[in-house]
């Protein structure tokens, strides 16, 4: 997680330190707050918290944020992994339709298009 943070800040410090100039001159503040998702949906606890802190959340929001952001990480992950499989091993099924049919595309939980 740590390693993952520190890559995020570095790969935005030049665009950071613009935002910062630039809004220095109308008297605003920027600042990066990074929120770094895991393998198998998973997040820092602590961090994903002190970010929340940041943006003013009321705490009462938190965990169900939390679940639609792992969510959404398990979400990703699958269209990932689907990929994956697709490319190294194509289609699977009758006349070339995949398991879930020819083209579809998950959208989130048990949804396909």
């Amino acid at each position: 997680m740590e390693r993952a943070a520190a890559a995020a800040q570095d790969q935005y410090k030049s665009l950071l330190a613009g935002l910062q100039a630039v809004g220095r001159v109308n008297g605003w503040q920027a600042q990066q707050i990074v929120f770094v998702g895991g393998t198998c949906g998973s997040v820092h606890v602590e961090s994903f918290n002190k970010n929340m802190k940041a943006f003013g959340v009321l705490e009462s929001k938190w965990d169900p944020i939390c679940q639609k952001l792992v969510r959404r990480l398990l979400e990703e992950q699958d269209k990932v992994l689907r990929s994956y499989f697709a490319q190294k091993g194509g289609a699977r099924g009758q006349k070339g339709e995949g398991i879930h049919g020819k083209g579809r595309e998950h959208v989130k939980w048990d949804m396909y298009v």
